[in-house]
């Protein structure tokens, strides 16, 4: 299913709830994000360097296998709560670097 949001972003500001972003160093193995709080409704997520693969229903992504969906190195997009707290990363074409930024509308 696709969905095309207008104006979400406007409406969310970062949390402020002592909530710290999380910058996840993407390897070989899988990685897991520590999640988001109660305060939190969305995160921003943003890979920084190299592409990744990510799930979201509880199996392991696999690199060169593309178990998983691929994101690229520049992507950046708003994820609820739910999404981000069953997220599981690996590289994709080498080490990586993913940033959560908690958010709350």
């Amino acid at each position: 299913m696709n969905a095309f949001v207008t104006n979400l972003e406007s409406q969310l500001v970062p949390t402020r709830n002592d909530e710290a972003a999380e910058e996840l160093s993407v390897g070989a193995s899988v990685v897991a994000p520590a999640g988001i709080g109660s305060l939190s409704s969305h995160a921003w997520i943003s890979v920084k360097t190299n592409s990744v693969y990510v799930t979201f229903d509880g199996t392991d992504p696999a690199t060169g296998t593309a178990t998983g969906i691929l994101l690229a190195a520049g992507y950046n997009g708003i994820w609820a709560k739910n999404t981000i707290n069953n997220a599981k990363f690996v590289q994709g074409s080498g080490a990586a670097k993913v940033r959560i930024e908690p958010m709350t509308d």
